[in-house]
């Protein structure tokens, strides 16, 4: 787990001495964007209330009954109007039941992941320097600890638990079930304003271990041995490098983003009307007629 850990590092730390070495050859080697988000989780699983794709969305009554709520921050990084890559971290909580087993189960999960991202706008409908939204999705792997607690539907009392390893040393904090995690996720982009855009997206989160509801399967299968959570999120994010986003008449076009080469202008139009009033006054006092 550790070794994985300094690869994750190892590669954010090649990938931003690129991003550097872009600005000197590739255009949209500044596009930087910070973001913070949160959501609604869903789990897959053993306890799980009813199984089945549709189950674990919003369109579902049984992931309103077992939703947790989820947060986290988010760096992306564009290196061109197609592939960029973005590294998440977050923390919140899962939970999950089954009436037929009698029981049901809460978690707290932390995660950070390192992922690639393309851009589904630009690539099946061509570039356009000035559309105003993109859906884009990405592919990645990361880290996750994770401490879980089971209980009886019946007596509402704890009958098991996992991550709770033995401290290295005496008397010090137990150790959280830590394991490799992969996540894909689809969403999409809507510039809102100078340098804001709002994030609608969806993740798959599949986790490399099949204790996460404290709940071991007898079965010996690939899917049955993983276990996992879907992630429905809203967020903002704040892009740097922007020079201002096209809404109305106050913006030059000057195409900047999903794409663009060059940033908008953004004009003072309480400002430039006064200006050009106060020329309108003078022109008219320069070709005022006096009376005789």
């Amino acid at each position: 787990m550790r070794l994985l850990r300094i690869h994750l590092l190892f590669a954010l730390v090649i990938l931003s001495i690129f991003s550097v070495e872009a600005k000197r050859y590739n255009p949209y080697g500044t596009d930087w964007a910070f973001g913070i988000y949160g959501g609604g989780t869903s789990f897959f699983g053993d306890l799980r209330a009813e199984s089945g794709g549709l189950n674990s969305t919003p369109f579902s009554k049984y992931f309103y009954q077992d939703m947790r709520t989820m947060g986290g921050i988010n760096l992306e990084k564009w290196f061109g109007p197609y592939v960029g890559i973005i590294g998440n971290v977050q923390y919140g909580h899962i939970q999950g039941t089954k009436e037929t087993s009698h029981a049901w189960f809460e978690a707290w999960l932390f995660e950070y992941n390192l992922n690639i991202s393309a851009n589904l706008s630009n690539i099946i409908l061509d570039l356009d320097q000035r559309r105003h939204w993109m859906v884009y999705t990405s592919i990645g792997i990361g880290m996750s600890e994770s401490r879980s607690w089971k209980y009886s539907t019946i007596t509402n009392k704890i009958i098991g638990t996992n991550g709770f390893g033995k401290p290295k040393k005496k008397g010090g904090p137990y150790i959280p079930m830590t394991e490799t995690i992969g996540n894909y996720a689809l969403g999409a982009k809507f510039y809102i304003g100078s340098n804001l855009t709002l994030n609608i997206e969806g993740s798959i989160h599949i986790i490399n271990s099949d204790k996460l509801d404290a709940t071991t399967n007898d079965n010996s299968s690939f899917i049955s041995g993983i276990e996992g959570y879907n992630l429905y999120s809203i967020g903002l994010q704040y892009h740097f490098g922007f020079n201002g986003y096209h809404i109305s008449n106050r913006y030059k076009h000057r195409a900047r983003y999903n794409g663009g080469r060059t940033g908008f202008v953004h004009i003072n139009s309480r400002k430039t009307g006064r200006r050009n009033r106060r020329i309108f006054k003078r022109g008219r006092r320069r070709f005022k007629f006096k009376r005789r």
